[in-house]
């Protein structure tokens, strides 16, 4: 075989073997609405950064929200708080207060935490003085204060248990007491220990009046548009991220997404809220779910075949090329190389 056909042949194999030993990407898919809709034509992303979108049929796909403003949370969507106490989301929401409503688990293995802190770094800056949402001579909603030094009204403080509450929901319905309150317990200590009391009284955790039974978590998360699905082969529950807001009445006034939320943006959603004024959704939308394209048993199989084939073909090559150098060093003088 020529030289020049034998380094070819080895430039081929040397392809073949860094693609197939290529590892496979996992990632989470963001949605197709996170994209500006003025967004210039598709372009191609590096291959290793490339995010790889799941099939239509898989079963995370729906995970997203509907917004419905206006609609209202079922009131008679019976819990447990963190306590054990038995309780309705009326008995929650019961007062002049507007709320926000988060769907979280314990054990989520990353957005939960990371929406939950985001929220929590939020709060301290939301209860000091700060711009007022509130138009001159406008409405003001229950609870609503000014702030220290501010007589002409152009600082607000919310804080919650005080001017809001917030319910956070359970997604798990097997969730446990114990971790439940270690949950609220973690993002409690995270806020400034002048307004950990007020928060402790305003925040409460829900989850599953009967352990097993998620049919009041899913009429809550119906009501508010909310769509989450449980992936079984990986334990976990495919979820958004979403601040929902809440009227004392409880209905929908507004969405928030992502996992950091601006101080102001929320004095103005608090307020609107009070007041049950509706307001237009902000921020793009994350969802917690783990697609992993060689998960399949099939690509699993066709990747390890191209590995092996790889490595077979390249092991045949150095083969050929060894009894192709002894056959011409056989043919050549005694005493040339």
């Amino acid at each position: 075989m020529p030289s020049n056909s034998i380094t070819a042949l080895a430039g081929v194999a040397g392809v073949l073997g860094l693609a197939a030993a290529t590892p496979t990407v996992a990632l989470a898919h963001p949605p197709d609405s996170a994209a500006p809709a003025t967004a210039p034509g598709p372009t191609r992303a590096a291959p290793d950064d490339e995010i790889l979108a799941p099939p239509p049929t898989y079963q995370a796909s729906g995970v997203t929200v509907d917004e419905r403003v206006g609609g209202r949370v079922p009131l008679d969507a019976k819990f447990r708080t963190q306590d054990g106490t038995p309780v309705t989301l009326g008995d929650v929401l019961r007062g002049e207060l507007p709320a926000i409503l988060t769907f979280n688990y314990s054990d989520c293995p990353m957005l939960c935490s990371v929406q939950l802190n985001g929220l929590t770094a939020s709060l301290p800056a939301v209860g000091q003085p700060g711009p007022s949402p509130v138009p001159s001579g406008g409405p003001r909603p229950p609870g609503i204060i000014v702030g220290p030094g501010a007589d002409d009204g152009r600082e607000v403080v919310f804080r919650v248990g005080r001017q809001f509450r917030i319910v956070t929901i359970d997604l798990e319905p097997n969730e446990t007491l114990d971790k439940a309150q270690k949950m609220r317990e973690r993002y409690l200590e995270r806020l400034p220990e002048d307004q950990r009391a007020a928060a402790r009284a305003g925040w409460t955790f829900l989850i599953a009046a009967v352990p097993g039974d998620a049919t009041q978590i899913a009429r809550v998360a119906e009501a508010v548009g909310f769509r989450y699905t449980y992936i079984k082969d990986r334990a976990e529950w495919a979820h958004p991220a979403a601040l929902i807001f809440l009227s004392a009445a409880g209905a929908v006034t507004r969405y928030i997404y992502g996992i950091e939320f601006d101080p102001q943006v929320m004095r103005e959603s608090i307020y609107k809220a009070g007041l049950a004024e509706a307001s237009a959704a902000a921020g793009f939308m994350i969802r917690c779910y783990h697609y992993d394209p060689g998960a399949n048993s099939h690509a699993r199989a066709g990747v390890l075949a191209l590995r092996f084939g790889a490595a077979g073909f390249i092991v045949l090559l150095l083969v050929a090329m060894g009894g192709l150098h002894r056959a011409r060093r056989k043919r050549l003088p005694n005493g040339v190389t």
